[in-house]
């Protein structure tokens, strides 16, 4: 798991997560001081997934045609630019744009990090190596909000858009230096695998399964629940209902981070070892119960506990979700079914904060939390009867309708 090819990848995503942290605490509270409005700040985080929604499958396709060098270095400085710009914004039309532009960078990277991992694993171990991908992400959302939550008391909100900046400026130079093309020699890469895990069969059209239903499914509603709940009302909520302080948010946020640390290597084992679905369906459920803590009042223990829970519920999902897609990416077209599921995922992160902030703004946000619990828990059980199980003790060949 630890090779010249993956420490550069973990590096990279330390980097990311310790500016992405940073920013998931400026990005909607100075939105609300600029607009005084919960439900605008839902709407520019929904209508940041528009981008990553076009942007995942464009850069699937690219990363198949011309590598996955190039667009692993073109997006994080995207990213970068556009959290420069944010520096210098003073209205909300002019960080709204500048928002959507950066999440092309945002498409960009996600996708193309997923490809490599994919190219240099092998399914017995992908949920392990998911793992230490999200541990570095983790190591870096736990630090960066609480460094965050600090900087904003001391320099204000727009300082820790400089701060993000900086971090995509060391991702580019880290891939730049020190992560290899892997598109070039596929069939090199191949035969240097180990042979440890037979990847079963796939469909001539890996789209029209229910293992692809289960795995967008999955994607999707984590996806839904991160970025309604950690990314948008969380942090409104926590300082205009319970009344913390910005940072007491950032250590809220920097507790889900902690918890999703801790579970990732422990869930990686077990996705590996019992499959992903035993790894996926509770981890909704954990999405599910986080949630409906949340709708039960405004207490600061309810609020804590309920971070608590919803940081184990995404440790558990993120890693297991993209070893599940990873592993049914056909060898040829890789890029492409990877950039799909992207779109799945930016699609959650669409809808999720707008139709779960306009019930929170026009109703209530006990109701918004309410129905966004029902639909975590219908969702793990789509994922439960759905698809085969690609990996550990209980994968199996696939059938047609698989």
């Amino acid at each position: 798991m630890f090779t010249p090819a993956t420490v550069p990848i973990y590096y990279s995503f330390f980097a990311w997560g310790f500016g992405t942290g940073a920013q998931q605490l400026a990005r909607p509270l100075f939105a609300y001081a600029l607009t005084g409005n919960e439900f605008l700040v839902a709407l520019m985080i929904s209508m940041n997934a528009i981008p990553r929604i076009v942007t995942g499958p464009l850069t699937g396709y690219l990363a198949d045609r011309i590598g996955r060098k190039p667009l692993a270095i073109l997006g994080p400085s995207l990213r970068g630019l556009s959290n420069l710009g944010q520096f210098f914004a003073t209205d909300f039309p002019t960080f709204f744009a500048l928002e959507f532009m950066g999440q092309v960078g945002v498409s960009m990277w996600g996708t193309t990090s997923n490809v490599l991992l994919a190219d240099i694993t092998t399914t017995s171990e992908r949920g392990r190596v998911q793992a230490l991908r999200q541990m570095s992400t983790r190591m870096g959302l736990v630090t960066g909000p609480a460094l965050g939550g600090v900087l904003a008391v001391a320099f204000g909100f727009p300082s820790l858009f400089l701060l993000n900046a900086v971090t995509k400026l060391f991702i580019v130079v880290i891939v730049w230096l020190k992560v290899e093309e892997t598109r070039l020699e596929p069939m090199e890469m191949e035969k240097a695998r180990p042979a440890v895990h037979h990847q079963p069969t796939l469909a001539a059209n890996p789209y029209a399964t229910r293992s692809f239903v289960a795995v967008a499914v999955a994607v999707a509603f984590t996806s839904l629940a991160n970025a309604a709940v950690l990314l948008t009302l969380l942090p409104v909520y926590a300082k205009e209902v319970v009344g913390v302080s910005e940072s007491a948010v950032g250590l809220l946020i920097s507790i889900a981070a902690a918890l999703s640390f801790v579970v990732a290597y422990p869930n990686g084992m077990l996705a590996d070892r019992l499959g992903r679905k035993a790894s996926i369906v509770p981890s909704l459920l954990f999405l599910s119960l986080g949630s409906l803590v949340l709708s039960a009042g405004g207490a600061y223990g309810l609020l804590v506990l309920a971070v608590a829970v919803h940081g184990i519920g995404e440790g558990m999902a993120m890693g297991s979700n993209q070893a599940y897609a990873m592993d049914q990416a056909p060898e040829s077209g890789r890029g492409r079914f990877l950039g799909v599921v992207q779109m799945v995922q930016a699609l959650g992160a669409f809808v999720g904060p707008l139709t779960v902030g306009a019930i929170y703004q026009g109703v209530s946000p006990a109701v918004a939390f309410t129905m966004l619990a029902t639909s975590l828990a219908i969702a793990a059980a789509v994922v439960g009867v759905s698809g085969r199980e690609t990996a550990g003790r209980r994968a199996r060949p696939r059938t047609p309708a698989e």
